[in-house]
């Protein structure tokens, strides 16, 4: 957040120093009392398009996952994880590697200067951090690790390859049911949206302003999820190229943040998402294996976007 406020704090000065050398479209009326007052003109948005693409952090609430399958069904409870946002680097700008970090992209259409719908995507991952848990459930004679449990401390996460703290005294508890489990080539969560947007400040020659501005909507979820249990083939091979995209869910959110609009072009987002994701259908195994999880969460991302407009209307040739 530090150097979303640092590059709003450069772009400033220099807004100010084009508006100047504008011609003032201000208006000024009186009063019954004699005073004057300001009027501004609303920034002009209506019938404009606007793409954007950004980078996320994100973090998430505990949650409870249930794991069901041939010959098991058992549920880990309070379950912590983090998200796996790659370390600042070239990474972020060379053409083949972008988009391996968390990710946002968005396309919008203003209704009016002040209301828009938009559908986009928020790219975020999701790893289950290695911990001790409750277990409870049975699991078959012909599995590792059989049994019936009734909330049972076991380790799980013990393969995870984000904050891991290594080998401690958890790894003295039984392990092998979860070793890993993540979304791991995105927690991908495709949003309609609507949004409102509340104008602060415009420059003298309507070419630049600041606002604010929040959305809300639902979202469907699509993770490609890497999830090692009881020693099974997992349906996501990482090393075999081999992906597991899959509507498992559902997702409803709400933002808020500031839009800086320079050169009735450029669009500078600095914003907040606050949201609930719910996933009933998560694939698991290549035997069929499923995993059901809900959990709040946190996203703070910053975009930069083009504005534009579709012209529909043509001129029409006289009549010779």
């Amino acid at each position: 957040m530090k150097k979303l406020i640092a590059c709003m704090l450069l772009a400033m000065p220099f807004v100010a120093a084009a508006q100047e050398d504008e011609k003032d479209s201000t208006e000024t009326n009186c009063c019954n009392n004699g005073l004057t007052r300001e009027i501004r003109d609303l920034y002009p948005r209506k019938g404009k398009f606007y793409v954007e693409w950004g980078y996320n952090n994100s973090a998430y609430s505990h949650s409870d996952i249930h794991f069901w399958g041939s010959g098991y069904d058992f549920s880990i409870t309070d379950i912590r994880a983090t998200d796996g946002q790659t370390p600042f680097s070239a990474t972020y700008y060379k053409p083949t590697e972008f988009t391996i970090p968390q990710f946002n992209w968005r396309i919008a259409y203003y209704l009016s200067d002040k209301t828009f719908i938009s559908f986009g995507q928020d790219h975020m991952k999701y790893t289950m951090a290695k911990q001790t848990t409750k277990l409870t459930g049975h699991i078959d004679a012909n599995l590792p690790n059989a049994g019936t449990y009734d909330h049972a401390e076991v380790t799980v996460g013990e393969d995870a390859e984000v904050n891991n703290p290594g080998p401690g005294y958890i790894d003295n508890l039984p392990k092998g049911f979860v070793s890993n489990f993540e979304h791991c080539d995105g927690l991908n969560d495709f949003a309609l949206e609507i949004g409102r947007i509340e104008q602060v400040w415009i420059s003298k020659n309507r070419k630049h302003a600041l606002a604010v501005t929040g959305s809300a909507g639902p979202g469907m979820v699509i993770p490609d999820s890497d999830v090692d249990l009881l020693g099974q083939p997992p349906k996501h091979d990482m090393e075999a190229g081999k992906k597991a995209f899959h509507l498992a869910g559902y997702s409803l959110s709400a933002s808020l943040g500031l839009q800086l609009d320079l050169f009735r072009r450029i669009t500078i987002q600095p914003r907040m998402k606050f949201g609930y994701i719910n996933l009933p259908d998560i694939n698991t195994t290549e035997y069929g294996g499923k995993a059901s999880q809900h959990f709040n969460f946190i996203e703070t991302f910053l975009m930069v976007g083009y504005t534009f407009k579709i012209n529909h209307n043509h001129a029409v040739k006289p009549a010779k």
